[in-house]
């Protein structure tokens, strides 16, 4: 089982993988009620585990890698090891059968895990990457910043509502430097907004880099870089007030 969204807290991924292991305890109790020939219930646990192993193909989408299970690799290494203890296959065979189909299981969630995530927490609006700014505050990155600049708490509150994303590609903003001498080179988004949190619940850890202007919004997430943009400046000092 795999859920790539490399998301700390992510609550959604957490209850389905709960979820999903549940699922798995209950199909093997389900088995192990109807063997009239009851094999050591700690034995059918490890048998259940070696058959999740398996070969998989890794299939792209939505931002995470889907792992389709090909080959049930745990179950031949179980049929092997059987091979030659009599009787040992039709204790725990199933219980192996029952682990490789457990990675459907796994496979499910994730893509409900993602359906979810990108239905509950919105990736085109800025509430789902700055839900709480209370603490918030402004730290200069670059030499060609400002100084003194400071977080407009008030001013950013009263047109957060209004932030809307916009296009932005990040690959020509950088071809477009390369050709500025370093010392002629004015960095795009020399501020970081410090002291943020995304929505509770979401688990995506973001850096978030204000633009020179005091009204762009440079989001990195684990996913990828979205940009928002205000119509006033919510930077304060630096003879910009």
């Amino acid at each position: 089982m795999q859920f790539n969204l490399d998301m700390p807290g992510n609550i959604i991924e957490i209850a389905l993988s709960l979820l999903s292991w549940g699922l798995i305890i209950y199909f093997i109790f389900h088995l192990y009620q109807k063997q009239e020939v009851k094999p050591k219930i700690w034995k059918a646990i490890i048998a259940t585990l070696v058959g999740i192993f398996s070969f998989n193909f890794d299939f792209p989408m939505f931002g995470t890698i889907l792992q389709i299970p090909i080959l049930p690799l745990g179950v031949w290494v179980l049929l092997w090891y059987a091979s030659s203890r009599p009787g040992a296959w039709d204790k725990y065979g199933r219980y192996a059968w029952l682990g490789f189909k457990a990675n459907f299981i796994f496979l499910g969630a994730t893509l409900l895990t993602v359906f979810l995530h990108h239905a509950i927490y919105p990736k085109d609006e800025l509430s789902t990457y700055i839900a709480d700014y209370e603490n918030a505050s402004i730290i200069a990155l670059h030499p060609s910043a400002k100084e003194e600049v400071q977080f407009h708490k008030e001013r950013f509150a009263q047109q957060f509502d209004s932030i809307k994303e916009e296009p932005f590609d990040s690959i020509d903003w950088y071809n477009e430097l390369t050709f500025i001498e370093p010392e002629d080179r004015k960095e795009q988004f020399p501020y970081q907004l410090f002291g943020t949190s995304s929505r509770w619940g979401s688990g995506i850890p973001t850096l978030i880099y204000v633009e020179k202007d005091g009204k762009g919004i440079l989001i990195d997430s684990s996913e990828n870089q979205r940009y928002f943009r205000s119509e006033e400046a919510f930077l304060k000092g630096g003879n910009d007030e």
